[in-house]
């Protein structure tokens, strides 16, 4: 084993046992920025490693939550325990040796990375102490790409990152200790809301340091999926003002949906087809991917499938029984069933929910924090709209789940509003008030 390599995981395993409780979440996130995805102990990468210690801590200090009333913490159990079950309907093979294996290690991801947000994200000021250190995180990633980009070899490799850097049509793209170029510019994309957050507080070196950093490795990864991811947080930042639009935004894009469908004769997923930010993108192959999955949907519907070669012309080099599987909702459900598309998409629209009536609350009551939710909202959309072209099917699924673990306790009611002056200019002034009418509250 690289001797940087256990250097590094044996620092952040003490620091996860070592780091107060406020600050003990910083492991995790540093694994997810800056160590590849490989195994340190058999079944157990770095992330695991670390998510199990801190759940045992958790448990052994009594701060482990868990609301059976919560409907995302009942979602997550439904998750979990549809995953296990799912593989009784899978068979062993060369790639996967161990199905049922395989789905425990997919439930210590998911479930093991909310209960670990639930413990040591449990309110709003450990929130914003989460998203304001995300995106100085990510700083040496951007770094690291961007040497990779120019120099075509990887400053990750001793950190379980690839040899050489990716290249397409004679451009490179930069991946670090990830395992695709699209899994690390979404890392830097749905960090970027965060680094807003920051220059709204006025801790404005940061929040030029963040932004610096989560373009930076946007950038270096030449990818047109975490652009797309830019573009919605960048829609989020310009539409704070008029937030009280939301749903009905929300309702007007469901319509042009079907107005497309109806006049093109094919999906609105399709209009990535004809979206290529970066060259040489694929977005017709996941568009197509997602016709093939409602067409074969009788094969994977109940506890997912073993094999897709026929959905589509190309496959994979890594598995010939599968496509190329660039949707993280349909990866779910070939891995589990139906079940665990449904659960995803649940885990999304209950998250938004919770954070758009507990910001609806807030407006009412003046409550100048209402803008850090709205970034919390912005990253989780920023991620449901990655999860089209990405599966996240490496170390990034840290950053979302814990998003979702944090959740809960950033919406509490009852917590003590902080004055600070960075917090209060975020507050909403007399003229943003008048413009938001009764009843959207």
């Amino acid at each position: 084993m690289n001797p940087i390599f256990l250097v590094f995981v044996l620092s952040l395993v003490v620091a996860q046992v070592a780091l107060p409780r406020r600050w003990a979440f910083v492991p995790l996130m540093v694994a997810g920025c800056q160590i590849g995805n490989v195994e340190f102990l058999p079944q157990f990468t770095t992330a695991r490693i670390l998510i199990v210690i801190g759940l045992a801590r958790a448990v052994a200090g009594g701060f482990l939550k868990w609301d059976k009333n919560s409907r995302l913490d009942q979602f997550m159990l439904l998750f979990s325990v549809v995953a296990v079950v799912s593989s009784i309907g899978h068979t062993a093979d060369f790639y996967f040796p161990s199905p049922f294996k395989a789905r425990v290690g997919l439930v210590i991801n998911v479930l093991g990375t909310y209960l670990f947000a639930r413990a040591y994200l449990p309110d709003f000021e450990s929130f914003r102490r989460y998203a304001f250190i995300l995106p100085i995180i990510i700083l040496p990633l951007a770094v690291g790409l961007s040497i990779e980009n120019r120099t075509r070899k990887n400053v990750y490799r001793s950190l379980g990152g690839s040899t050489e850097a990716a290249v397409r049509e004679e451009r490179v793209r930069a991946q670090g200790p990830f395992r695709h170029p699209i899994l690390a510019g979404t890392c830097g994309a749905t960090a970027l809301p965060f680094a807003y957050l920051l220059w709204r507080s006025r801790r404005r070196v940061a929040g030029v340091l963040g932004f610096t950093a989560c373009f930076g490795v946007v950038l270096a990864s030449s990818s047109s999926g975490p652009l797309a991811a830019v573009a919605v947080t960048m829609a989020a930042i310009f539409m704070w003002r008029w937030r009280y639009l939301v749903p009905h935004l929300v309702w007007t894009a469901v319509i042009l949906g079907f107005v497309y469908n109806i006049a093109k004769g094919r999906g609105p997923w399709y209009i990535m087809a004809s979206l290529d930010l970066v060259g040489g993108s694929t977005g017709w192959h996941r568009a197509k991917l997602i016709d093939q999955g409602f067409k074969y949907l009788g094969e994977w519907w109940l506890w997912g499938t073993d094999y897709t070669r026929h959905w589509m012309s190309s496959g994979v080099r890594w598995n010939p029984n599968m496509v190329d599987l660039t949707n993280y909702y349909l990866h779910l459900g070939v891995t589990g069933g139906l079940g665990l598309s449904l659960c995803l998409i649940a885990f999304i629209v209950v998250s938004f929910r919770m954070l758009l009536r507990r910001m609806r609350e807030m407006r009412s009551d003046g409550d100048p924090r209402e803008i850090t939710l709205w970034c919390a909202a912005a990253a989780l959309a920023a991620h449901a709209v990655s999860f089209i072209s990405i599966s996240y099917f490496d170390q990034m699924y840290v950053f979302f789940y814990s998003l979702l673990g944090a959740i809960p306790g950033l919406v509490a009611v009852g917590q003590k509003v902080v004055t600070e002056p960075e917090i209060v200019s975020d507050s909403i002034d007399d003229s943003e008030r008048t413009q938001t009418p009764v009843w959207s509250h």
